[in-house]
């Protein structure tokens, strides 16, 4: 699918929309962490839509019956307990240079976070602990029930901001969810990475900060 052109000026964009993982947070590689032998790829669509993800990700499973279904799921050598292991560890640290960057655009719009993730991975303290003063509204699978790339997660965005989707900007790692976004009405940039993360804004005319 063609992604729109996302060059606007600053007064077009109301709202930027961040995934975390891959695109304010650096994770792991995960076939390392895991220890798979899968194509990358595949491995990140797969798990965007394993059940067994969905499932624990929008708060229907506990950790204990997530990691046992991911065992079985994914046919894993190991025990549920040293997937857990594996998977706090997944994330590894926020970017080098997003708390400005946040802090910079935060002057002028506003700031929501939508992601697919889980306690384990936002209760961490260097990562709730720098984001949230950061944002003016989060939106955590787990705590709203909306995974993506289903339309009502970004539906549930649309619901609590009184803004056109067309001047919201959705930044995220994840070509699956992309294109959610635009079917929904949004602005929409494939990032990966934090210099993709800086290109994107500035070539929304939304931040200048950093180019």
């Amino acid at each position: 699918m063609e992604h729109k052109d996302s060059r606007l000026m600053p007064a077009d964009i109301e709202l930027v929309l961040l995934d975390m993982g891959g695109v304010l947070l650096n994770l792991r590689d995960p076939l390392t962490t895991f220890d798979l032998d899968v194509d990358q790829d595949d491995f990140m669509e797969t798990w965007l839509l394993s059940p067994a993800v969905r499932k624990f990700e929008s708060g229907e499973i506990s950790t204990t019956q997530f990691a046992r279904s991911i065992v079985e799921e994914f046919a894993l050598s190991y025990t549920p307990e040293e997937f857990l292991r594996r998977l706090e560890s997944w994330p590894d640290a926020i970017y080098e240079g997003v708390p400005e960057l946040l802090e910079s655009i935060g002057r002028r719009h506003q700031i929501a976070l939508l992601s697919n993730t889980n306690e384990i991975h936002w209760n961490r303290d260097d990562i709730a602990g720098r984001l949230a003063p950061l944002i003016n509204k989060r939106f955590l699978s787990y705590e709203t029930g909306h995974l993506k790339p289903d339309s009502s997660a970004f539906e549930d965005v649309l619901s609590h901001f009184a803004i056109d989707a067309e001047k919201i900007l959705f930044l995220d790692d994840n070509p699956l969810n992309i294109e959610a976004a635009i079917r929904c009405g949004m602005r929409a940039k494939l990032t990966r990475g934090f210099d993709s993360l800086v290109q994107n804004l500035s070539n929304a005319g939304v931040n200048d900060t950093f180019t």
